[in-house]
């Protein structure tokens, strides 16, 4: 899973707290950053230092993005559109710090993969909230 993926759970299917029948679990951070933090490192062949900055950057924000995610459900929303913008906001954000991670080859086959398919679409929701086009 990439950004979009962990988002995700950064798929981009994402980090939600599980719900079961009238109660919250409090999703396991240090088990979600581990799992994206593998399935990197399996993927692109992450050096160990690589390995550390995703886990470290994972373990830091995924609290941080359930914790909004939290927000907005508790707020009342009840549209996509609401959700869409955290998920967007974080996805991207996760996908500046691996661009800043990953080498060069790493990158590129980041981008051809699901995660950088999914990126592309995200920057273009984006660049439309911002009133721009994009190629």
């Amino acid at each position: 899973m990439a950004a979009a993926a962990l988002l995700l759970c950064l798929g981009t299917g994402h980090c939600l707290a599980q719900q079961q029948e009238g109660s919250r679990q409090e999703p396991d951070y240090d088990e979600i950053a581990a799992k994206q933090v593998n399935e990197l490192i399996d993927r692109y062949k992450l050096d160990d230092i690589q390995a550390f900055k995703v886990d470290t950057l994972l373990q830091h924000y995924v609290p941080i993005y359930n914790e909004e995610i939290r927000r907005v459900r508790d707020a009342g929303a009840s549209q996509a559109q609401s959700y869409q913008r955290v998920v967007d906001f974080w996805g991207d954000f996760l996908d500046n710090e691996y661009k800043k991670i990953f080498t060069e080859e790493q990158w590129k086959r980041y981008m051809k993969s699901y995660a950088g398919k999914e990126k592309k679409k995200r920057d273009k929701r984006l660049a439309a909230a911002r009133g721009e086009t994009v190629e």
